[in-house]
This record gives C-alpha cells, structure tokens and sequence, in this order.
C-alpha cells in the first residue's frame, strides 16, 4: 500500500530499528543514480558552494557504523521519495546546485548519513551492487559535492575500517601466471586494473595460439571501489581456481576482503554448433544466391543463344513456360544491374504552346536532385550510427577511459553532437517520401474519370496502394531480420557478445517479429522512454514504421481531398484549397501534439540528442511535418505540369534570379542553425560533458530548449520545402548539378538496403571485434565512417540484385497476371530487347506497363518504392475501368456529379 510522505516520516523512526544488513542506503541512492546513467552519465562540475557549506560543518563527529547501518535500512524504506526527488535525479547531469542539495540532504554534515561512506567496507558493499560503470560517477558527484569518501577527505573513524588508505598496499605485484611472452602482450596490463581501468587485451588473438585460453578476471584492487575487468591470455593448463590464487597471492591481506572471480569460458576457441535456425536462414541465403547464379545464366543464353518471342495465341503449355522464363527473369543480374546504373530522366513539363527560348519559357522539372539528397542523408544516418555503436560498445562498459577524460568532452561537444550525430537524416527520408506520393499517384489519379469512380473500386484501388506498398518493403526486412535473428549471433563473439546479441536482436525478434512485419513496432511494444532502448527486432526499423503510417493513413486523406474532394460534388469546385488547409491544419496539429509532449514530459537533449525516444523520437505524430511538407511540394510540382497552369509554370520559370537566391540562402541558413542549435545547449566548460539527463547546466534555458525540440523538425521539412521547390523546377544552379549528378543515382537507390543493412555491421564490428577505448577525434570517427559505408554499400548491393529487385519484378509480374485486361491493351514486344531508349513519353501515356521490367523509364528520378506502387494502381486502374467500359453499367453504382466533369 501506498504511504504519503507524511506517514513514511512518522513511521521512520520504527524502520531505524530494524536493519543490521549493511549500507543500504547508500545503495538505494546509488541505485537510484545508476538507473539514470545505464545509457549515458557525464561527470561534471564541482559545486564550490555546497563543498565550503559542507566544509564548515566538518568538525561535527561522524556516525558510528552501527547508527549508519540502522540509517541506512531506514533509507531504503523510504525509496518512494527519494525516487521522486528530482534534485537527486539532477545528478545525472553535474555536480550542480540542486545536485549537491540532495547529496548534502543524506550525506552532508546535517544528515542521518553524515561520515557513512568513510566506512570502506560499507561504501564497498554498496559500491559493489552496481553496474561497474557508474561506479566512479557515484563517487566522484560525492567528492565534487564536498562529501567525504574513502579515497578524499575521510578523517579517521571508529568502529570499523577507516577509509583513509592508511596502511594499504598501492601498489601491486603482478600475478604470476605461467605467461609466454606472446600471451602476455595479448593481455591486458595489470597496471590498468590497479587503477580502476578494465583492460581486456587481444581476444581474438589470444584464441589463435596454441595452448592458451582467453580469461576475464573481476578484480577490485586496493583504493579502487569497481570492480574492474582485466582480460587475460594465459596456458590452457591454469584454470578459474588457480588465476584467482595467482591474483590474491599479489596481496593476500587485501584479497582475502576482496577475492577475484575469474571465468573462463566467455570466448570459446570455436564458434557454436549452429542452431536450426541458423541453418534454415543459411539455406535460404545461399538459394537465393543460387536463384541468382542461375537467373543470370539462363538470361544470358536466352539474349545470345536462343530466341522467344510472346505470341497471344501460345498453347497452355507455352504461356506456362513462359510464366516459367518472366519468374526467372526477376533474378536475372543483366537486367537488374542495367535498372541500378541507368541515367535517370529528367521530366519536362508538356507545354506545346510555349517556346523554350520564348519570354515567357516553361519550367523543366527535374527531381534528379532528390537522389543526391537520399545519398548524402544516407551517409550522415551512417556517420551518426558509428559515433552511437562505438559510445554504446557494451563490451568496454566501463567507460572512464573517455568518460572521465577531458580532451574528449570538447570533441563531443562541438563536433560530435552538433554534425556527426544526423538526426535530421531520416526526417529527409520522410520528406522526399511524401514528395514522390503526392507527385507520382497525383499522375495517375489525375487520368481517372470522377463520374467513373465507385465505392467497390475505391476501396480496391487504397487497398492495392496499400498492399502493393507494404510487399515492395517487406522481402528486404524479412531477409536482414531472419539473419540478423537467427544467423548472425552464431558468427562471431566476445566477453559480451551472447549478452549484447540476445537483448539487442534475439529476444526483441522472439518477442515481437510480428509487430516489425506488421510496421507497428514504434507504437507496440512500448520502449524505455528515457532512453535510446525500444523492442524492436531490427533496431532502425522503427523509421520504416513512421514512414508505412503517413503513408496509409496520411497521404490518401490528402490525395482523395485535393482530386476528388472527398468524393463531394459541392467540395469538389474548392478541392485544392481544402486540400491546402488539410496540409497546414495537419502540420499545426503535429506541432501541437509536439509542443505537449515536449513540456509535458520535459524532453530535451537526451542521450546523443534523441530526447524522450518512446513517447518523441519515434512517433508518427511528431515526425510528421517533414513528410507532410513533403506531400504540399509533389502537388505543387504536379500542378506545374498541367496545361492549364500556364501562367504559373511561366511565374516561376521567368522569376528573378537573384531573389531565388536569397531565398535559397535563406532557407539553407536555416538548416545550419537547426543542425547546430545543439552547440548552444552544450555550452560548459571545456572540462565537462554536457547535460543529458535534465537542463541543469545547459547553455539554453528550458523554455528556449523546449522551443526548439517542439519546433526542429517543422523547421527542417518547411527548409526543404523552399530548397528542393527551387532545385526541382531546375532553378538550383549549380547545387541542383551536383545533387543531380550521375554519381548519386545508383547509391539512392541502395538506400533502402544500406539503411537496414549498415546498423548490423557497425553493431557486429564494435561488439566484437573492438577490444580497447575509442578515442573520440574527427580522423577516428572519419575513418571508421568510410569503412562503414564501403562495407554497408558492398552487402547492400548485393541485397539489391539478389532480394530487392527481384522480389519487386516478382510484384511487377503478380499484378500483371492479376490483371490481364491491362495487358491486352499493351504493344507486343520481344521480351528480351528493352524499349526503346528514345521513347518520348508524355505523362498522359501509360508509362507504367507490367512489362517494363527492362524499361530505362521506371529509373527515373522518383524512389523505386513509388515506381512499383505507382505501376501496380496504374495496372489495377487501365483493367477495372476496361472491364468497365465493357459492361455498360456504371450509371447504377457511381457516385457524384453525373455531368460532364
């Protein structure tokens, strides 16, 4: 039951008496500290005038050690407030005032508390219950706050061991363990372990020689309060029992307090027996390989050997062989590699009345920049993900090598944070997604006769929108979550790698792979929202999740408002306008909801920038604006293409030079102080992290933190807006050149690949194949960064030719034989040739025929999602409205105006 804080002080009395187990106390609020920092902690500040405070009252005699102990377990029965002291909390961040308030509260000169940690062998008991990490924060926010510990300011006590260090061995023989010299340099120095640092040597290669194991023995040496881990390579004959003597015989008086655990078994000199699992994934990697192989070689004697030509009036048995020959022909490389390195088109607007060297000259839209702005996003997700993966390496979980290192806090600070993190990477995803939706379905929408259109229909066509999009992602996602499930953890290890691989991947997958297939997973499970953790059975998915759900539930809204004015005859004369008022109505909305949660749950600057991930980062509602800006672009670039529009075609395309280039500027500039807001939070001395758990500290004040959190990512999707408006009616100059570039085209459409891809080897790499610090500088991080995306665009090209573009000519040929009517109405062509490069195709011409496998005008600028979503609602709408026509009667069904549109 439930105590108010009145009834838990006049019951604390009776809990004094109670308790002879120790230091509780004192872990229940290191408890409560390590709770806050299991993801990120900083050490900080010291707080000058909570220090002298203390200071004053350090003549007060200390507590004896049994009036600590009863204290103690009077503190642990009132863990309920002190959870709820948000002063406490504040820790996290700095030795700042409020921190020092609560610190001096239990363990200042005034308190129950008052010279409990000059106790060794209490302070050690409570040191030793927590994580190995944070062990050194708590110690030293006690320090900085002016309360004395057994390593400063301790005077001498009574009734148990001093904590002053008198008498202590400080320094330590090193332990003798039948060493070669080639083992020896493959362990970790002990000098580190003496000094609280875990050092874990060379796994890999203690491995490979012969007659050694890999050893990690949990030492807590003389002075030091952690528990540290020392990896160690010594012969196959020494054993748990017999390094942990060898250790204690360095100190015996010491060890015999403090004994050393040593396992022995946490790398194995082989791999594991593979499970079922890992097995059947294996088989289906290598068949879709072989699928591949042999594809490519029957193509290749199809187009140089043998000749098959379609006929309409092929037997049975030819159109099945036939069948047969397109399924084969998904695989096959020639074609899907011709698709990934084709030159995309650029767009011309169809204005027959207006000259081009004319005053009055049309736009050319050109939406070949948007692949450079997916690549470049591309690599800055990548750069941030490799600073992210080599901060949270959970083998070198204790971080003081950095942590409580100053030259690195100011690399973070001004590099890292501000420009390396690409937060904004996937809110650029959002926006050309929301773009290219508008902008491609807007083409096909516009060809469909309102007076036509039936409930029966409708609901057909969303329904073909909304399958056809979620089997073009689905056949890449199953593949990386099968392997990375079931395959990759049998592949490597490490001290920590079964621990890290099963929290991270396994478990998550046995528990809700359904939720990832079914795109829900940044909605259910719920994750930890104070932190970077969420049940997801591939991490990065989560954005996949954002994106299917402003798809589904966003872009039809928008869409059926703008052509078919919610299917109302009286809405319909002032369609675009509601369509313009939904968009805007919408954004303000998400702003809002934004704005709330941001204030409401006091999300800021936590963990590298994320905030509150479960209930902000991750959620459609809040990331919604880059998307929708996304969707006003693509229809603002669709009305520029119609006939009809004229004189706003000729408005831009004669506009002013100069004042375009303002704007540009402008909006750029904007983009820069969004990215690097981040540098005025940080703001602190050279010598401390910055805050990460609360604003104490911070260089912006709450209000001004909570503005930009609820406001960054509207700021970001409005940016685009104009910058991508000017580059895609060709008015970018020499940005839209470079964004346009050739270069661009094939690695934008590896994106999708690469995004899934890459976080699995950057995890693999760090967890397993990292054993020392990695020291935060630019050419680290560069380097570990170029390695990253040359690795994560290899694997993902070979993704792309063997699942992605097979699969989506697999979905290409569904509907094609779903929907024969479509066919029919197609020019008969050999299979085998592609069509001509020198097609002009208008946007009123069917360009999006199920037999295009090979046409060079799918590969335009627009994502390969779209083009298959876009090909498979033409096909459903050239079948429905012939099957249509033939019958006659619409007259009964239709809905809407019946004249003439």
């Amino acid at each position: 039951r439930r105590e108010t804080r009145d009834e838990r002080r006049e019951t604390r009395d009776e809990r004094m008496r109670l308790g002879e187990k120790g230091m509780l106390g004192l872990l229940a609020w290191c408890t409560l500290v390590a709770s806050v920092l299991l993801l990120f902690y900083a050490p900080t500040e010291v707080c000058a005038q909570e220090a002298n405070a203390a200071a004053s009252l350090s003549d007060r005699p200390y507590l004896s050690r049994e009036e600590c102990i009863v204290n103690g377990e009077a503190l642990l029965g009132d863990v309920g407030f002190l959870l709820e002291n948000q002063d406490a909390v504040s820790c996290a961040s700095s030795a700042g005032p409020r921190c020092c308030k609560a610190l001096n509260e239990y363990f200042g000169a005034n308190s129950t508390f008052w010279g409990c940690p000059c106790y060794t062998d209490l302070f050690q008991e409570a040191l030793l219950n927590l994580p190995a990490f944070a062990r050194p924060l708590v110690e030293q926010r006690m320090v900085e706050c002016g309360i004395p510990t057994p390593n400063s300011g301790c005077r001498p006590t009574t009734g148990g061991t001093n904590g002053t260090g008198e008498g202590e061995e400080k320094t330590l023989s090193e332990p003798q363990l039948g060493q070669s010299g080639t083992m020896q340099q493959y362990s970790g120095p002990w000098s580190y372990a003496t000094k609280g640092y875990d050092s874990y040597g060379e796994w890999f290669s203690c491995m490979g020689v012969d007659d050694a194991k890999y050893c990690v023995s949990l030492v807590t040496a003389p002075g030091i309060y952690s528990e540290t881990k020392w990896g160690i390579c010594v012969p196959d004959t020494m054993n748990d029992t017999s390094i942990n003597e060898a250790i204690s015989d360095s100190n015996p008086e010491h060890y015999a307090m403090s004994p050393p655990k040593t396992y022995c078994n946490l790398v194995p000199k082989s791999l594991p027996d593979w499970t079922p699992g890992a097995i059947g994934v294996t088989v289906m990697l290598l068949l879709l390989g072989f699928m591949t192989l042999v594809a490519t070689l029957v193509g290749y004697l199809r187009r140089n050997v043998f000749t098959v030509i379609y006929d309409d009036k092929l037997s049975p048995r030819s159109s099945t062989r036939m069948v047969a020959y397109d399924l084969i022909n998904c695989f096959d490389m020639q074609p899907n590699w011709k698709n990934l390195v084709s030159v995309p088109k650029v767009e011309k607007a169809d204005h027959d009345a207006i000259e081009a060297d004319g005053p009055s000259a049309s736009l050319t839209l050109d939406l070949r920049s948007l692949n450079g702005m997916r690549a470049l996003s591309m690599f800055w997700i990548i750069l941030g993900h490799t600073g992210s993966t080599l901060f949270f390496n959970f083998n070198l979980s204790y971080f003081s090598y950095w942590a409580f290192n100053p030259e690195n806090y100011k690399w973070i600070k001004d590099w890292y944070f501000p420009l390396y993190a690409g937060l904004f990477g996937v809110d650029s995803f959002l926006f050309i997604s929301g773009l290219l939706v508008a902008y491609k379905f807007s083409q096909q929408m516009a060809r469909r006769s309102v007076k036509k259109l039936t409930w029966v229909k409708e609901l057909k066509f969303w329904s073909m929108y909304c399958v056809a999009r979620w089997l073009r992602l689905l056949p890449v996602l199953v593949v990386v979550m099968l392997t990375t499930w079931k395959l990759v953890g049998q592949l490597s290890t490490s001290p920590s790698w079964n621990i890290y691989w099963n929290g991270s991947y396994v478990e998550p997958c046995d528990k809700y792979w359904w939720a990832t297939l079914l795109f829900i997973q940044n909605i259910y499970p719920s994750g930890d929202s104070f932190g970077n953790k969420g049940d997801f059975c591939v991490p990065v998915s989560w954005y996949l999740a954002v994106d299917m759900q402003l798809y589904v539930f966003v872009a039809p809204l928008v869409l059926i408002t703008y052509h078919y004015g919610l299917y109302s005859s009286f809405l319909r004369k002032c369609k675009k306008m509601m369509a313009t008022g939904l968009l805007f109505t919408l954004i303000a909305i998400s702003v809002a909801v934004t704005a709330w949660i941001v204030v409401n749950y006091n999300v800021m600057w936590q963990f590298l920038g994320v905030g509150d991930f479960d209930r902000y980062y991750i959620k459609p509602w809040c990331r919604a604006p880059p998307y929708l800006f996304g969707l006003l672009l693509g229809l603002f670039l669709f009305e520029l293409k119609q006939k009809k529009n004229e004189k706003l075609n000729a408005f831009f395309a004669n506009f002013k030079s100069w004042i375009l280039c303002i704007v540009w500027m402008v909006a750029f500039g904007v983009l820069l102080f969004l990215t690097f807001t981040p540098s005025f939070y940080l703001e602190s001395p050279p010598t401390m992290l910055p805050p990460l758990a609360e604003t104490t500290g911070a260089g912006m004040d709450p209000p001004e933190t909570h503005a930009y959190m609820s406001l960054r990512y509207f700021g970001w999707g409005a940016c685009l807006l104009v910058i991508f408006g000017i580059n895609c009616i060709g008015r970018g100059w020499l940005v839209n050149d470079l964004l346009s570039g050739y270069f661009f085209a094939p690695l934008a459409k590896l994106t999708y690949c690469a995004y899934l891809i890459t976080i699995v080897i950057q995890d693999v790499v760090t967890q397993s194949l990292i054993n020392h610090p990695v020291y935060y500088n630019t050419w680290t991080m560069l380097s570990y960064w170029v390695a990253f995306v040359c690795g994560g665009y290899a694997i993902s090209l070979v993704c792309f030719l063997c699942v992605e573009a097979p699969f989506g000519g697999m979905l290409r040929l569904l509907m094609k034989y779903m929907l024969p009517a479509q066919n029919a109405a197609n020019e008969r062509r050999n299979p085998i040739e592609p069509a001509s490069s020198d097609e002009n195709i208008s946007p009123q011409e069917n360009i999006f025929s199920p037999r295009e496998t090979l046409d060079k005008e799918r590969d335009t600028a627009s994502s390969s999602e779209i083009e298959i979503l876009r090909k498979v609602t033409g096909s459903y709408l050239n079948a429905a409205e012939s099957r249509a026509d033939l019958s006659g009667d619409l007259s009964s069904a239709s809905f809407g105006d019946k004249d003439k549109q």
